[in-house]
C-alpha cells in the first residue's frame, strides 16, 4: 500500500513534492477543501476563491504530470484526512492548523522545506530574556544567504536603505498598473461556488484577478521587477486615493500559498539590480520585506506560541467600528483605504499601518477584534502574518517585544504621505471643532492617557514631554474632543 501526501491550500509549491520523496505509481497526492478552513476567521470570499481556484488548478496540473491526485470536501479539515492510511504532511505554522495535525498522528510529519528559517532556529535567533530587533537579524540573513553582498560587506556600504524610500507623493505621480489575470473556467466555477457557500462572508468578487497558478506568479513577478520595482523604492509609503497599488508588487498573496519561493523571488530582484534594471534602494527595500520582516514575524508567532493572540498591553476593549466592514464613515483615509479592501481584499503595508490599525490603536480598539478582521479581509492573510503585524508592529499591544514603539501618528502624517485629506469632509490642521480631524485629539488622548507606560520608552520620550508642557486648558479641550469622538 502507498502513501498519501497531504497538502494545505498555502503549500502548492513543486517543492513539497519533491521533498515528499514519493512516487506516482504507487502514492497520492490529496488537497483538502474544508468549510472549518474557511470559516475560522470569517474570510473575504477573494480569499477563499484564491485558495479553491489554486488547488484545483495544481491538481488539474499534479495529475497532467501523471499524478495521482484529487480535492477532497468535506465540513472539517479532520473528517476529511482522518481516515486515510499512511499519511504525509509537511508541518503548517499556523497554530490552529497545528492543532489539527496533532489529532491526525500517527502520521510522518515533515519540516516546511520553502520558509528560509527554520523552525526549530527561532527560538535561538529570539530568545525570551532579551528584545528582539529585525535589523541585527536582516542582517544575518543577508550574510547568510549572501544577499546583495560584496564578499563580507553590503553592497552599497549599508544594509538598509530605508531612509531613502520614504517620499511622500508628489501631483505628477504615476505607475506602471499591475498584471491583472481573468477568471478562467476553473476560478469562475469557485467563484460561483464562493458566492453559493460562503454567501455572507465579507468582500466583493467581480474584480477578482489575482495568480491562481505557478505559471501566472511567475509571469507576475516578472512583470513587478521589470516595470515596477524600479519605482518602488521611492515612494513606497505613499498613499493615493486613486493609486491603490502604486508599485508594490502584490506577489503576497503568490508567496503566502507557495507558487513562489522566497528565496527565488529575492534572488530574482537581485539579478535584476546586478543587470543595472532597478536601483540598489529599490531592490533592498523589497527583498527587506521578505528576507528579512516575512521571516521575523513567523518567528515571532512561533516563539510566542498561541499565548500571543491574546496580547493586550495597554488594556483597550472598545469594539471595532462597524465602518471597517462598510466604509461608511467621513473620515476618507479609512473610506479609501476600507473601500479597497472590500473590493480587492487589499490595501499596502503603509494603509495598514498608519491608517488602519492607527486608527484602531488611537481609538483603544480591542486588539483582538482588529487581528481578526486583518485576518479575514485580506488576499494574503495568514494567521502567522497577521498576528505579528497587527498585535506587535500596529498595536504595541505585546508592550513592545517586537517593535521599538507604538506607530501612532495624528492626521499630519496621513497628510503628508497621501491626498486623502484634499478630499475629507474633516479639516487636517484643526485640533478640535466638529471639522477637526479625529486623528489629532486621539493622538494627544493617546499620549495622556499611556505617559505612564510609555514614559520610560526613548523614542516617545519627546511627545510626553510636548504634552507635559501644553497649556491645561488645551490639554482639557483635547482630551473631550477625543472621547467626544470615542463616544
Amino acid at each position: 500500500m502507498g502513501s498519501t501526501l497531504i497538502l494545505w491550500s498555502h503549500q502548492l509549491h513543486p517543492q513539497y513534492v519533491a521533498e515528499a520523496r514519493i512516487n506516482p505509481k504507487q502514492d497520492d497526492i490529496v488537497l483538502v477543501d474544508s468549510t472549518d478552513q474557511w470559516t475560522y476567521y470569517h474570510f473575504h470570499k477573494q480569499r477563499i476563491v484564491l485558495h479553491l481556484s489554486a488547488m484545483h488548478h495544481y491538481v488539474a496540473s499534479l495529475k497532467q504530470a501523471g499524478w495521482r491526485a484529487k480535492v477532497i470536501q468535506a465540513p472539517t479539515f479532520l473528517q476529511a484526512v482522518q481516515s486515510i492510511p499512511n499519511r504525509i504532511m509537511f508541518e503548517p505554522t499556523n497554530h490552529y492548523e497545528q492543532a489539527w495535525v496533532e489529532a491526525l498522528k500517527p502520521l510522518t510529519l515533515l519540516k516546511d522545506p520553502i520558509f528560509l528559517i527554520d523552525t526549530q532556529t527561532w527560538p535561538t535567533l529570539l530568545p525570551k530574556h532579551k528584545p528582539w530587533k529585525l535589523d541585527p537579524l536582516y542582517r544575518q540573513f543577508r550574510q547568510q544567504f549572501h544577499i546583495l553582498m560584496d564578499q563580507d560587506q553590503p553592497i552599497g556600504g549599508q544594509y538598509s536603505f530605508d531612509s531613502d524610500n520614504r517620499k511622500p507623493p508628489t501631483d505628477d505621480l504615476t505607475f506602471i498598473q499591475p498584471l491583472w489575470f481573468t477568471p478562467d473556467t476553473i476560478t469562475r466555477q469557485q467563484i460561483q461556488d464562493v458566492l453559493l457557500r460562503f454567501p455572507t462572508h465579507p468582500g466583493t468578487l467581480d474584480t477578482f484577478a489575482y495568480p491562481v497558478t505557478r505559471e501566472q506568479a511567475l509571469e507576475s513577478l516578472s512583470h513587478f521587477l521589470t516595470f515596477r520595482l524600479p519605482t518602488f523604492g521611492d515612494h513606497q509609503d505613499a498613499m493615493l486615493s486613486d493609486q491603490p497599488w502604486m508599485s508594490h508588487s502584490l506577489i503576497s498573496s503568490s508567496l503566502n500559498l507557495g507558487l513562489l519561493s522566497p528565496l527565488e523571488v529575492i534572488q530574482s530582484a537581485e539579478k535584476q539590480y546586478q543587470l543595472g534594471q532597478a536601483p540598489l534602494a529599490a531592490t533592498e527595500g523589497f527583498i527587506r520585506q521578505i528576507l528579512g520582516w516575512r521571516e521575523y514575524v513567523r518567528g515571532v508567532y512561533l516563539v510566542f506560541g498561541p499565548s500571543y493572540l491574546s496580547v493586550n498591553h495597554f488594556q483597550h476593549e472598545r469594539p471595532l467600528p462597524d465602518f471597517y466592514y462598510s466604509g461608511d464613515t467621513a473620515m476618507q483615509c479609512l473610506n479609501t483605504t476600507i473601500h479597497e479592501t472590500i473590493h480587492h481584499a487589499y490595501n499596502h503595508h503603509i494603509q495598514r499601518l498608519m491608517v488602519l490599525s492607527n486608527y484602531a490603536n488611537l481609538a483603544e480598539v480591542k486588539p483582538q477584534d482588529l487581528n481578526r478582521w486583518f485576518n479575514e479581509m485580506y488576499i494574503d492573510s495568514a494567521e502567522w502574518v497577521v498576528a505579528a503585524n497587527v498585535l506587535g508592529m500596529g498595536l504595541h499591544a505585546d508592550g513592545g517585544k517586537m517593535a521599538t514603539k507604538p506607530y501612532i501618528a495624528s492626521g499630519a502624517y496621513i497628510h503628508k504621505m497621501s491626498n486623502y485629506c484634499d478630499q475629507c469632509a474633516y479639516q487636517v490642521t484643526l485640533k478640535t471643532g466638529d471639522k477637526a480631524c479625529p486623528f489629532n485629539a486621539l493622538y494627544w488622548h493617546y499620549i495622556a492617557s499611556k505617559k505612564t507606560l510609555l514614559k520610560n520608552n526613548p523614542r516617545m520620550g519627546m511627545m510626553i514631554r510636548v504634552w507635559e508642557k501644553m497649556d491645561p486648558e488645551d490639554q482639557q479641550a483635547l482630551l473631550k474632543q477625543a472621547r467626544k469622538h470615542l463616544s
